[in-house]
């Protein structure tokens, strides 16, 4: 089992998302040193070729880094590959050492190894090379009693919203009195406050209020960048006394989490829709929030500062706790920082995204409500192939300062992934999206899309078949819920001319985008048998 020591080696090596380049380099090396002809590409995919070639292996080196990844410290318990407090990065690990060890034997044979797949198969959608066998095999499935002929297509989007302090009820928590307590550098020191939180007026005889009453509290102007603040921020008053209102810390956390397509449709709690519907049911209102880790995973925590005017307590998933004034602000203070998990979130604002300012300003609707409005879960069912048709996964939530200065204001953002088989329903969904925000009165932002992969029966795929029933008698070809790359680049082949046929196949792997990640390692003794015996009969 030569593949179990290549993957040692690819887990020793940090291969996040978008920071996979050393192990990019390291595949281009070892390819080198196999006797291919191999070159990197500006988008970091490896494309190698030996021989005369009449299959290409196909599988992408970046992973979701959840839990201490990138830092892997690999289990072997003889049946299982897991990993402790992160995720394995079987998915697409153990296919890359898997490839690895077929290079060690095979003379004609062509490799591509695609980079960042799991923010949106940016690699595939950038290869601009040629692929020179007739027939791809990715090696990205996760169920070896499958060939996979067809995938859902995907559809990142986020929505933002900056808010004056006042307008979220936190007037109080940027006042003057307790100024000494952003200790972390949120605010300026020089202990200047915004001009919203000067222009609330504050009861001290109660320090738990939250709210800066107004009867414009949903005020306008809030998208501009000029320096100015809303008129209904800067007359914001509050009254302690009148709204006896408490401090909250909501949190919901060890989640099973999942794979947003794979595992979309077993109804897994989303821990950002559990605590936006306890606020709702329990009348509290969410101040700031961050939750989820990576768009492609079912969220597995989320934490959120809360007032309400009545006693909270700890119900089902949701854990309450009370919060003085000073308790609140420090929570505050850890939901905005820069260094909580929001890589994703950084990388999702880049210039990849495509910006659709609103027409019009519109009334605010409490942050809870906003994202009980957003779509999780499946959302459509296909009959024929079993599985769901359209889904959307709820992924992440942040809160952040736009300075650190008096004119400070709250950034509230949201990501949410959706998948389907039919590019109409994902254009229909966008429109919701557009809709949604623009009622919200937040910006929304997408990103690069791919296109579903239509299932397509071929010879090649039977054979693949034929060769997997061997082994998994019950064996069958069917589609999933979930992105590939095989359809990206026949399509890419396809424009160029050329006819390339595909289908993907893979080990069992389990609990793929959770610190909860397994592969068992017989399942891929048998798909490296699989490719084997196929290469040997092309």
């Amino acid at each position: 089992m030569r593949f179990l020591g290549y993957f040692e080696q690819i887990c020793s090596i940090p291969h996040c998302s978008y920071q996979a380049q050393k192990l990019g380099e390291f595949l281009l090396e070892f390819s080198k040193s196999r006797g291919f002809e191999a070159k990197i590409d500006e988008s970091f995919n490896i494309h190698a070729i030996k021989g005369k070639p009449k299959i290409c292996l196909q599988a992408h080196y970046d992973m979701v880094c959840v839990g201490e990844a990138p830092k892997i410290e690999l289990e072997n318990d003889g049946e299982f590959l897991s990993a402790k407090n992160s995720t394995l990065g079987a998915d697409n690990g153990i296919g890359l050492a898997i490839i690895m060890d077929i290079m060690d034997e095979v003379q004609d044979l062509e490799v591509l190894f695609t980079s960042d797949e799991e923010v949106g198969l940016i690699g595939a959608n950038a290869f601009a090379g040629e692929i020179c066998a007739p027939a791809l095999l990715n090696l990205d499935s996760e169920d070896d009693s499958e060939v996979i002929i067809g995938c859902a297509g995907g559809l990142l989007a986020e929505f933002r919203r900056e808010f004056e302090p006042c307008e979220l009820g936190l007037g109080e928590l940027f006042s003057s009195s307790v100024s000494e307590h952003f200790g972390t550098g949120l605010l300026s020191n020089e202990g200047s406050h915004s001009t919203s939180a000067k222009n609330c007026t504050q009861n001290n005889s109660n320090l738990n209020a939250d709210y800066c009453e107004s009867s414009g509290h949903f005020g306008t102007g809030l998208l501009s960048n000029e320096d100015s603040h809303s008129t209904s921020a800067k007359n914001c008053t509050q009254n302690s006394s009148n709204l006896n209102a408490n401090y909250y810390e909501l949190s919901c956390e060890g989640l099973e989490g999942g794979h947003s397509g794979m595992q979309i449709a077993k109804n897994i709690p989303n821990a950002i829709k559990e605590l936006a519907h306890f606020a709702k049911n329990n009348g509290a209102n969410i101040l700031a929030m961050s939750g989820g880790d990576r768009d492609n995973a079912i969220p597995t925590w989320a934490k959120a500062l809360v007032s309400a005017s009545s006693k909270l307590q700890s119900k089902g998933l949701v854990n309450a706790k009370k919060l003085d004034l000073l308790g609140a602000k420090e929570l505050f203070a850890k939901l905005c920082d820069d260094d909580l998990k929001n890589t994703i979130i950084m990388k999702a604002n880049s210039a990849d995204f495509t910006r659709r300012e609103n027409s019009k300003n519109s009334r605010i609707p409490l942050l809870n409500d906003f994202l009980l409005a957003l779509p999780h879960g499946v959302l459509g069912w296909d009959e024929g192939l079993g599985l769901p048709k359209t889904s959307a996964n709820l992924a992440i939530v942040r809160t952040r300062l736009t300075s650190k200065d008096e004119n400070a204001r709250i950034a509230f953002s949201v990501q949410i992934y959706a998948r389907s088989s039919s590019q109409a329903e994902l254009t229909k969904l966008k429109n919701s999206y557009e809709a949604i925000s623009e009622l919200a009165g937040f910006k929304s932002s997408f990103g690069p899309s791919s296109l579903p992969w239509e299932p397509e029966q071929s010879e090649f795929a039977t054979s693949v078949l034929n060769a997997l029933q061997k082994y998994r008698p019950n064996a069958k070809i069917t589609a999933i819920h979930a992105g590939l790359e095989c359809g990206c680049l026949s399509a890419k082949m396809k424009q160029k001319g050329k006819k390339l046929v595909a289908c993907s196949i893979g080990p069992n792997i389990s609990g793929a985008h959770t610190i909860n990640e397994r592969c068992e390692i017989k399942s891929a003794q048998i798909i490296a048998q699989v490719l084997r015996n196929l290469l040997k009969n092309a």
